[in-house]
This record gives structure tokens, sequence and C-alpha cells, in this order.
């Protein structure tokens, strides 16, 4: 009976020293443990499309603007197609990215405070990642990668970063850079040249996702930015003369993956009778079988 008195309270004592030696350890376990980073939440976006009236009004009316604007670069860059109002970005109203002075036909009150690229690196955080926070980085139905994640995160984190328009232009001004490779290289590969950016990402390679196996840059057998079946010939492990140098690449190499040929005869061709073996050559030349 006295033992189990003395039981008790010890039992007690140690449960109580663990308890204090966890409390104790707390401080110095939350520091050694990373701390996950809370999401910023952004400030709503202040949706003023009806408050824009007056900036619709003289930017897509070309007479109203070659008025105060005489520069003919510079009215042709100010003006704006009617039709990009109704555009995705266009109904969201011309203040609601740009600021300014809201409701007035003062042209110069009008441009207080006037954002000139919203999505320059030091604007985009506040307006373009409202809706765009999540953007993909590989689009495999385009067979497209892109940097979006390094841009987001140096947009977040204050980079002197390209702005989305670098590469997606002025949207709801009616101006596509990404609808070609010219656009593009207005826009993405001068810059990238210029600013020493790695030699194989101004590549196709360097934001096309290679769907097939061969590895090989895209301009070896791709001679089109437009149409991308419209390949060459362009490198053999074999010459083909004959009948074969009329083939296409497809008749042999059967897409998506190229490889898998041993470049024999019995590659492609069955062959037709019970004698002989597969190596064709013996008798045959790509002249012809009957040759």
């Amino acid at each position: 009976m006295v033992n189990r008195l003395i039981v008790i309270p010890v039992t007690l004592a140690l449960v109580l020293a663990i308890v204090g030696v966890g409390v104790a350890m707390e401080p110095l376990i939350q520091k050694i443990m990373e701390q996950p980073k809370p999401t910023p939440t952004p400030v709503l976006l202040n949706y003023r499309a009806l408050q824009s009236w007056e900036c619709i009004f003289c930017h897509t009316n070309w007479e109203k603007l070659s008025q105060i604007v005489t520069d003919t670069a510079e009215l042709e860059r100010l003006w704006i197609d009617p039709a990009e109002i109704f555009s995705t970005h266009g109904r969201l109203g011309c203040v609601t990215c740009h600021g300014g002075t809201e409701d007035t036909q003062d042209v110069a009150l009008a441009h207080q405070g006037l954002v000139p690229n919203p999505s320059d690196y030091r604007e985009a955080a506040k307006v373009c990642l409202h809706c765009h926070s999540n953007v993909r980085i590989d689009i495999p139905e385009k067979h497209i990668h892109t940097p979006h994640e390094r841009i987001l995160r140096g947009i977040r984190e204050g980079w002197e970063v390209c702005a989305c328009s670098n590469c997606h232009g002025p949207v709801a001004h009616g101006e596509k850079p990404l609808a070609s490779h010219e656009g593009l290289a207005a826009y993405c590969i001068d810059c990238h040249q210029a600013k020493n950016v790695p030699p194989e990402r101004l590549k196709c390679s360097g934001c096309h996702i290679i769907p097939h196996d061969i590895v090989l840059d895209c301009e070896v057998c791709h001679r089109s930015t437009r149409t991308w079946s419209n390949v060459k010939l362009a490198v053999h492990p074999v010459e083909l003369t004959g009948g074969h140098a009329e083939l296409a690449c497809f008749d042999c190499h059967k897409k998506p993956n190229f490889r898998g040929l041993r470049y024999v005869c019995s590659d492609c061709h069955q062959r037709p009778h019970t004698f002989g073996d597969d190596n064709c050559e013996r008798c045959h030349t790509p002249a012809g079988w009957r040759k």
C-alpha cells in the first residue's frame, strides 16, 4: 500500500517534468522549424468601368484625339480600336488599371496620377496579379513552357523584371505580339539578347516543349514558325537515294517518338517471299525493287 502511494506522486512529478520541458523547448523548436509564410491577400481592385467613358470616348475617336495629339506615331499609339473596349480586359475600364481622374473632360486633370503601363513590375502586383496570380508554367496542349514562375516571383518581391506587356502586349489596346514570332522578336528576343540571357533560352526549346524523343534544335527540321508541319530533311544518319529520297519523314518515323529504327530495310519493308533474309540489299537497290 505504501509503495502504491509513492508511485502516484512520482508519476505525477514525471508528467509535470515532461510538460515543463516541452513548454520550455517550444520557443527553440519554433525557431528551428521553418514557419510557413502566409499568402498575402491583395486589396480589391477598384473596378471603375462606368467611370471610364470619357477616356474611351476620346481614345477611340480618331478626330477628337488628333486635335490634342499632333505627332502621327504618338496618335497611332494612343488610339484604341473601339472593338477592344468589349474585350475581356477592355470591359474592366481604363481608370481601373491606369488610374488618373475619372469622369472629366479636362485632359490635364484626367491624366493626373496616370499609370502608363499597369503591367510594369512596379505596378503589376497591384493590377495584373489580382486575376493572374496563378498562371501556368507549362501549357502542354500548345507545347509551350513559360517563365511565369520567375516573373511572378520577381513582381511580388520587387525585382526589376520584365513587364507582363513585354510578351502579352498592351491588352485592351488591340496589339497582340504573341500572335507571331515577329512580335516575339520585338518584345522578347531582342531584349534577351541585350541583357545577355543564356543562349539556350533564345532557341526554340527555350519556350517550346519538345513533343517527341529526338534531341535536336527545332529549327533543324522545322522550316516555318507559322506552320510546324512544314519540315525539311535536314539531318539523317544514312543517305537516302532513289525511291527513299521521295519519302516524307513520317513515312518511316512515326509520331511522336521518331526513334527506334535500325536503318535497315526490314524497319519498313516486310519480306514478300520465303527465300533469302531481311538484308534486302543483297538483291535490291533503292532505285527500284526489280533492279
